[in-house]
């Protein structure tokens, strides 16, 4: 084989080193052309949300809310874990939390900080709040609801469709080891306690719950605050001066849930009530609010009164397009799926809906 000469070695690399030169050149100008005056992200994934600073709101000490004597008690929902309580307010909401140091508003909304929804996924906005029956998959399926929860960190026992987002909640100081059961399985977001203000139910001081925040926190999961039953509106209420402790801490609470009962059976003035109510908090608090236990039940006699099927299906139909339109709601669960233990169900046993039911199968999934 013939050995190059010296003087071949070295016009070879020049040619080399030329034509390197040339073809980088010739690819920075490409990529001038290409990336100038577009904005997109090249890989179309944002980055992760980053914490930002809130607003305060002035709030004092209130006595804790209870249940009014002979209301429904434990055993007549599901097991203390994963049952939710009822109560209202005297003008049919159950009447929320200053900014505090927490992720973007859009996080919350399941979006990117560009806008853009994450993985381009449309917002999910249609849920229910339930807990195990036969039917259950059959009847969240028929739902058309993209989202569930059970109040506690799992299903529970709960079949559902593939493509129906299960969303966990620690529901009470007893069961803050649950966070243990969330960490890690795929879930974007993680709900507080349940009713705190109640006796029945979390049970919960303020100062107890911010105690306990930081476990929720370690979570990494979008989360949402203690889902008060009662005038989350209200300044000095349980909320007020929890989302008060919160920014004094610096504790993180991306977005506000709230529950709500009419106790006024005329679909208009319901529909305005739940409308206000929900106007109140965001005002409030400039949070986005997830919904997650709303229906017709008046309680103000002790046991439960609930309105016709016509009338909660009425209901229901309205509420979820007046929903639609509120910009800061980010989803809602109607309380709740199956029926044997609320009147306010939408499944019966054997998977046919109710009139409430083929009302809300019939509403839109996505905001």
């Amino acid at each position: 084989m013939r050995v190059p000469s010296a003087r071949t070695k070295r016009r070879s690399l020049e040619t080399a080193a030329v034509g390197l030169i040339a073809a980088s050149l010739t690819g920075a100008a490409g990529y001038a052309l290409v990336d100038r005056g577009d904005s997109r992200p090249v890989s179309g994934v944002s980055p992760q949300p980053v914490a930002q600073s809130g607003r305060e709101q002035r709030g004092e000490e209130v006595p804790q809310a209870s249940r009014k004597e002979g209301a429904p008690q434990e055993t007549a929902r599901p097991p203390a874990s994963a049952a939710p309580g009822r109560t209202t307010a005297a003008d049919g909401s159950s009447p929320a939390a200053q900014r505090v140091p927490q992720l973007s508003d859009k996080r919350a909304a399941g979006e990117n900080g560009s806008g853009d929804r994450v993985a381009r996924r449309k917002s999910c906005l249609k849920g229910v709040a339930t807990w195990a029956f036969p039917k259950s998959k059959a009847s969240i399926k028929n739902s058309r609801a993209c989202w569930f929860y059970s109040w506690g960190p799992d299903r529970s026992g709960i079949a559902a469709p593939k493509g129906a987002e299960f969303v966990p909640m620690i529901h009470r100081a007893a069961t803050i080891g649950d966070v243990a059961k969330v960490k890690g399985r795929g879930h974007r977001y993680l709900l507080g306690f349940n009713e705190p203000d109640l006796g029945d139910q979390a049970n919960m001081s303020v100062e107890q719950a911010l105690d306990l925040w930081p476990r929720l926190m370690g979570t990494g999961l979008v989360l949402g605050s203690p889902s008060v039953a009662n005038m989350g509106d209200v300044p000095g209420s349980w909320l007020d001066r929890f989302m008060k402790g919160a920014k004094k801490r610096k504790l993180r609470v991306d977005f506000i849930a709230l529950h709500w009962y009419g106790q006024d059976f005329q679909t208009g003035p319901a529909v305005r009530n739940l409308r206000d109510y929900l106007r109140r908090v965001h005002k409030r608090y400039k949070k986005p609010i997830w919904l997650t236990e709303f229906a017709l039940t008046d309680f103000r006699q002790g046991a439960p009164r609930y309105p016709s099927q016509a009338q909660q299906a009425k209901f229901l139909r309205q509420a979820v397009k007046m929903l639609r339109k509120e910009p800061y709601l980010k989803r809602y669960a109607w309380f709740a799926l199956p029926t044997d233990r609320s009147g306010t169900g939408l499944y019966n046993a054997n998977g046919s809906p109710t009139p409430a039911g083929r009302a809300f199968r019939a509403a839109p999934v996505h905001k």
